[in-house]
């Protein structure tokens, strides 16, 4: 059910993507916009490793496969894992701006938001 409603966000974000407006062809990387896209990715991203790891320290089990081990092994484990999604969402973002794949950019950022998103709200549920 959890990969259903994340293919269908996925969906969604992308064809919210197409509907965003053109971006100019020699924008900055760190424009307004990209900073605020990144600014929300972050406060989720905290927000996500807050929640994670109060529930992992009081009992509870990561879900995620690909941060289970990391997220398992502790504070440390959980550090390296989001900042790690936080380092990743940057790099993916600054290739897309370089090839000049700007809607791309933006729309991944998005897509990232989302994601974590669905974290924080599965979570925050799961307390």
């Amino acid at each position: 059910m959890e990969r259903i409603f994340l293919a269908v966000l996925l969906f969604c974000a992308c064809g919210l993507a197409q509907d965003l407006p053109e971006a100019p062809s020699a924008h900055r990387f760190w424009d307004r916009t990209n900073k605020i896209l990144f600014l929300s990715h972050a406060a989720l991203e905290a927000t996500d490793f807050g929640i994670t790891h109060h529930n992992l320290s009081h009992g509870g089990r990561e879900l995620d496969s690909m941060g289970k081990a990391l997220c398992e092994s502790g504070t440390a484990g959980q550090l390296v894992f989001f900042g790690g999604r936080m380092a990743g969402v940057a790099g993916i973002t600054y290739a897309l701006h370089r090839l000049g794949l700007h809607k791309l950019e933006r729309g991944f950022f998005v897509v990232a938001d989302v994601d974590s998103s669905y974290g924080v709200i599965y979570s925050f549920a799961h307390r």
